[in-house]
């Protein structure tokens, strides 16, 4: 009997002797902290039938008749089953574990069968474990059959380096919150996916990954077509500032040519007069002109996106007041998709805050991240309720949607940090190249 059994069991006789003597309730509790403490410690019901066999050989030596012995076992029955009660009610409690258990693995069960996202599982070295019936919906192919199976003969293999690199950021508690991968389907063709993953661990190590898979084709399509959209309607405004700055620009010259002609046969008193209203005309061109190249300016194509923001910002500015500063730029030119749509979020932003913020100074900064460009815009104005603008209808909600919109277009993502009173910062991360 080793050191622990041996104390336990001292007490235990103690206790019973006492029991035996009259001491009634008290050693009956006694009993219960002894089948308590030997539970704590690990033990099991056999090791108190160990102590409880003891116990009772010490105490029948000192019964001197049958009868003192006959008495003495009766007694032990008792207070053996007081013993016990602490196991008998953590057999119960186990019982009830283990059935809440089966219940909530029989939910999870329902849960996972039934999802219309992909649900899987994977190995720490890549391999398939577990996928649910949606991956058959989605791709066509049985679960079953890839059991075991590398992950990577579903990537595309364009996604497959970047897919690597995400499954080890994933197993090291490093992966993006959501990233997308093509999927090769059974008929061929690739179904562009979401990804949510996370490690799964197991006694503090890492066994393997987690993750959901949703197919966003519709999601894909849909950006596609707004991007189309938005290409049809950055034509429609070239037009309209090709015809402002052109057409109206020839009847503006027109007009001078027929002013002056005037002003010369007019008496010195009349021809000043006339002079004021070319002053007036001049302004007029000179206001066509900036809102021709706000429209679509030609900087933007010739230049790139840096100078195209320094002449806006240079133009609002002017027109409002606003300082505005342009800091950092993109290095080099991007995709002509994402800067037209960088630059009419930043117009948008800048009208925006001119309307609503009540602001004195806006700074715009450009800055790098390997293949991702970010930008943030912010204001030093009144600030406002992010959740409730994005979330009602009006102006600024709208504008706000807009700009997501073409986000969404482009790639890229928004995040807005603001309050009432401490001004606000646009966030936009746009992808640096195609």
């Amino acid at each position: 009997m080793n050191s622990v059994l041996e104390e336990l069991a001292t007490e235990y006789t103690a206790a019973l002797r006492d029991y035996l003597d009259g001491r009634g309730e008290i050693a009956l509790q006694q009993a219960y902290d002894v089948g308590r403490k030997t539970l704590a410690k690990g033990l099991g019901v056999l090791d108190m039938a160990t102590i409880q066999h003891r116990a009772l050989v010490k105490c029948l030596l000192k019964a001197h008749t049958p009868r003192e012995g006959s008495q003495t076992l009766r007694a032990v029955k008792k207070f053996f089953v007081e013993s016990l009660l602490p196991f008998e009610m953590s057999h119960r409690r186990i019982q009830e574990v283990n059935v809440a258990l089966r219940e909530s693995e029989r939910r999870y069960r329902d849960l996972v069968e039934n999802a219309r996202d992909v649900i899987y599982t994977l190995s720490t070295d890549g391999t398939i474990r577990s996928l649910n019936p949606a991956f058959e919906a989605m791709t066509g192919w049985s679960g079953a059959d890839w059991l075991g199976q590398e992950f990577g003969r579903l990537i595309h293999p364009d996604d497959l380096p970047r897919a690597a690199a995400l499954f080890q950021a994933v197993l090291h508690g490093q992966a993006p919150p959501t990233f997308e991968l093509r999927i090769r389907s059974l008929s061929g063709s690739y179904i562009p996916g979401e990804f949510v993953a996370t490690s799964q661990t197991q006694g503090g190590r890492v066994v393997g990954v987690l993750g959901i898979a949703r197919d966003i084709t519709d999601r894909k399509r849909a950006e596609e077509a707004l991007l189309h959209l938005n290409e049809a309607l950055e034509a429609e405004v070239g037009r309209i500032a090709h015809a402002l700055h052109d057409e109206a620009g020839q009847l503006l010259a027109s007009v001078h040519i027929v002013l002056a002609d005037i002003a010369r046969e007019l008496p010195s008193h009349a021809s000043r007069r006339l002079q004021e209203v070319r002053g007036l005309l001049d302004k007029i061109e000179e206001q066509l002109r900036h809102l021709s190249h706000e429209l679509r300016p030609t900087i933007l194509d010739d230049l790139g996106l840096g100078p195209a923001l320094e002449f806006l910002a240079d133009g609002v500015s002017r027109r409002t007041g606003l300082l505005i500063s342009v800091e950092g730029s993109p290095d080099k030119r991007l995709p002509a998709a994402t800067e037209t749509a960088l630059y009419r979020i930043v117009q948008e932003v800048l009208t925006n805050v001119t309307k609503h913020a009540q602001a004195t100074r806006v700074r715009i900064r450009f800055q790098r991240d390997g293949r991702l460009l970010r930008c943030s815009i912010r204001d030093n104005g009144v600030g406002f309720d992010v959740l409730a603008a994005t979330t009602r209808r009006g102006s600024r909600g709208l504008g706000l949607l807009g700009i997501q919109e073409r986000l969404n277009a482009a790639g890229g993502t928004l995040n807005i940090h603001s309050a009432p009173g401490s001004g606000t910062e646009l966030v936009i991360t746009t992808p640096a190249e195609a």
